[in-house]
């Protein structure tokens, strides 16, 4: 009995030294093979004893181990709260009262225009041309309460040299820098509409196709012409229309709105008369069927004037509108334009087609035609018509036909003469 009592002892007693040696036998393995010692203890104490129930869905370290990169665990954690309960997006916290809160008051004058939040050292820098959108005044300072600097007008060009919230900081062409609002500024030209007269105070001006002066050109007009301004562009042209209705731009420095001076006019000289030569009466002849010309050197010299400058007076005159013995710009008639063209530079003429064709100037060719001689028309024996010419076969005069003066052909009708008026 003693025997067998002490063999139990035994056997139990190397059962128990087995399991306490296994473990520490195999160590130096593990960490030779770059294992966690702990995580060899803790998967050979499973083997022997079995797992612990678990309800939490926690990975175990070796499971955190063995993950190779960040996205591979998040997608491990999604997995894992699909099989269970997910957490929902309103489940976290979004208690942020540890983060400074600020707010910002946008302030108004007494106009409800607002006042700047940023201090005009921190304006962003530029160097775009503008144009006001409205009359308004510079101030000193980005505020409506400043001082006053200048004051600028509708469509007058600005250069933005900086910018902050609501407020622009601009300089004139004249040099003077100011702040104005920057809803009261833009971009692109501002066209405003009007209606009114102006005349060309240069010699040749060619109209525009567009506000520019590398533009193409529409037509050429010539000192003294009429235009009818339609709008005003960008503060520095004019939309015009001539008078035989063609539609372009005009630098506003090349026009003016006063009316073509009249100029004072040189005495007229009085012919000398000469003895009436005596009649041969031992010779008859029939009367000479050919035209006499006239000494264009006895003509009146107007200082600085002289058939362009009547020519010039008469494009100034074209679309004004036709009225029987009219003679001013509320309405002219075909004499009535030769009268007037030439009472501008100071010459008398009468009103009246014939009456000029009888009593004014003196009669030249055809061949030695020149801008501002008048042409005088023919209907049996009297002048119905009379027309000023202008160069290159054409003339300009005043239509009963087309209710207005205007250019035309010079052929329009049979040619009773031409008349010089001035040298």
């Amino acid at each position: 009995m003693v025997f067998r009592h002490n063999r139990r002892q035994h056997i139990l007693a190397i059962a128990v030294a087995l399991c306490a040696a296994v473990p520490t036998i195999c160590l130096p393995l593990g960490v030779r093979a770059t294992v966690s010692p702990s995580i060899t203890v803790t998967r050979a104490y499973a083997n022997v004893f079995g797992d612990e129930d678990d309800d939490d869905d926690e990975l175990t370290i070796e499971d955190w181990a063995l993950v190779g990169s960040d996205d591979e665990m998040e997608d491990s954690e999604n997995q894992d709260g699909d099989a269970g309960n997910p957490v929902k997006a309103d489940e976290a916290s979004t208690d942020f009262d540890d983060i400074p809160r600020y707010f910002i008051y946008q302030s108004f004058d007494n106009q409800n225009r607002p006042d700047e939040l940023i201090a005009p050292e921190y304006f962003a820098p530029d160097n775009t041309q503008y144009y006001a959108k409205t009359a308004a005044v510079l101030k000193s300072k980005p505020s409506s309460s400043a001082g006053s600097v200048t004051s600028i007008h509708k469509g007058q060009p600005v250069m933005r040299i900086a910018y902050g919230d609501s407020w622009s900081k601009v300089k004139t062409e004249s040099g003077k820098e100011g702040y104005i609002l920057t809803s009261y500024i833009k971009d692109t030209m501002v066209k405003v509409n009007s209606k009114f007269i102006v005349w060309v105070d240069t010699g040749n001006l060619n109209i525009k196709k567009e506000p520019d002066s590398n533009s193409g050109k529409v037509t050429t007009v010539y000192k003294h012409a009429r235009l009818y301004v339609t709008q005003i562009v960008g503060d520095k042209w004019y939309k015009v229309t001539t008078g035989n209705g063609k539609t372009g731009y005009v630098s506003k420095s090349y026009v003016t709105r006063k009316a073509p001076p009249t100029p004072t006019p040189s005495p007229t000289p009085r012919p000398t008369r000469k003895p009436a030569a005596k009649k041969d009466t031992k010779t008859t002849s029939k009367k000479s069927s050919k035209t006499s010309y006239g000494n264009t050197k006895k003509l009146p010299k107007i200082s600085g004037k002289n058939g362009s400058s009547i020519v010039a007076i008469a494009q100034s005159m074209l679309g004004v509108k036709y009225k029987y013995a009219g003679c001013s710009r509320r309405g002219i008639d075909c004499s009535g334009l030769v009268k007037y063209c030439y009472a501008q530079i100071g010459i008398r003429v009468p009103h009246g087609a014939t009456q000029i064709w009888k009593h004014s100037g003196v009669t030249v060719p055809r061949s030695a035609l020149k801008p501002g001689d008048v042409v005088c028309y023919s209907k049996g024996s009297i002048c119905p018509h009379v027309a000023i010419y202008v160069g290159g076969g054409q003339i300009i005069h005043a239509s009963d036909s087309k209710g207005k003066v205007c250019y035309a052909n010079m052929d329009i009708m049979k040619i009773k003469g031409y008349k010089r008026l001035i040298r």
